[in-house]
């Protein structure tokens, strides 16, 4: 950290309608600048949980096109990075377009490119007596000097809250990873300590409540979170959404691994964050609650989407969708969804 600097840093404030003056605060405010040079490489992980925008689900394009206005000339090297959505629901290219990251990342001098097309090492380690693996890019675990979290503020139906943690879970460029959530919270840890997200921007322009990620409700919140270490920014952002910290297993997981303060005594806030807490909700529905014994059985997780009996069981599970899960299965065209990965 900078001289001085003694405390993990996050930075609030509401966008209004300057996003990119917003944003500029916030990364001075973490000194941004110890972690880029002229010959940085450096590579942003938006939440692209969707084939296209849908304000509070996935990240904002006019967010990242800031972001990539404020790299210009401060990096030797900018990509943008999504792998293919979870169990063939499209893929990574698909929603790319779909967020205009193509013309954007061409217009402000960045590349723009498919996780899951680049070569991939499986890693594995002991997190806190567990051992566990997990694929991740050559790319991000060997040339990246500066990685970026920027994900949305949402709930998750089966992890509570998706913030920076949750999302470089999409780093992992198998389609198939919704086969691998057994000890995801381990999983989790290992992929935050191999690629160390030097600076996490939580986009809340629009933050998702109720259900999450694929759908929820919408509601315009206008915030902006930067931070310099990924557990105290999603630490402080669950506090924000009305949920205890101590109470969710992978933010638990990544601060008894050292990657995080959990505790506000070890976060230095800018301004008086209470200001901005709301009491966010998770509704579960019968699907959520049934997918829930896939994230602890692998055996069930390959039964139930990559096995024989696959096409009947997702017959019934059909039947039993809310109507929301209808209408997301129906906006991905029919494709092989069947819950909330």
């Amino acid at each position: 950290m900078a001289e001085n600097q003694t405390k993990c840093r996050v930075f609030l404030e509401r966008t209004d309608s300057d996003v990119d003056a917003a944003l500029l605060r916030g990364l001075q405010y973490i000194n941004w600048d110890r972690f880029l040079n002229s010959k940085s490489t450096v590579f942003i992980k938006p939440n692209f949980t969707f084939p296209r925008h849908i304000e509070g689900v996935t990240t904002s394009p006019e967010l990242l096109r800031s972001l990539l206005r404020l790299l210009k000339g401060k990096a030797g090297r900018v990509i943008l990075g999504e792998s293919d959505g979870a169990n063939h629901a499209f893929t990574a290219e698909e929603s790319l377009a779909g967020h205009g990251m193509y013309d954007i990342c061409r217009e402000e001098g960045a590349e723009a490119i498919s996780l899951s097309k680049m070569p991939s090492t499986t890693i594995e380690s002991s997190v806190l007596g567990k051992k566990v693996t997990v694929q991740l890019p050559d790319l991000l675990l060997n040339d990246v000097d500066c990685f970026i979290s920027a994900p949305v503020f949402k709930v998750h139906a089966m992890t509570t809250v998706t913030l920076s943690l949750k999302n470089t879970w999409g780093c992992v460029p198998d389609t198939m990873r919704c086969l691998l959530h057994q000890d995801l919270s381990h999983k989790l840890a290992l992929i935050a300590g191999r690629l160390k997200p030097r600076i996490v921007i939580i986009d809340g322009l629009y933050s998702l409540d109720r259900h999450g990620p694929m759908y929820g409700e919408a509601v315009r919140t206008d915030l902006l979170l930067v931070s310099d270490n990924t557990v105290a920014a999603d630490a402080l952002g669950a506090m924000m959404m009305g949920f205890t910290p101590g109470r969710i297993s992978h933010l638990v997981v990544a601060g008894k691994a050292g990657l995080g303060p959990l505790a506000l005594a070890d976060i230095e806030v800018n301004t008086d964050w209470s200001r901005y807490r709301r009491q966010f909700q998770i509704e579960r529905t019968l699907i959520d609650r049934a997918s829930g014994l896939l994230f602890h059985s692998g055996l069930l997780a390959k039964i139930v989407m990559d096995s024989a009996l696959t096409p009947l069981i997702y017959k019934i599970v059909g039947l039993l969708r809310s109507s929301d899960e209808k209408r997301v299965a129906g906006q991905l065209g029919g494709r092989r969804y069947a819950g909330p990965y």
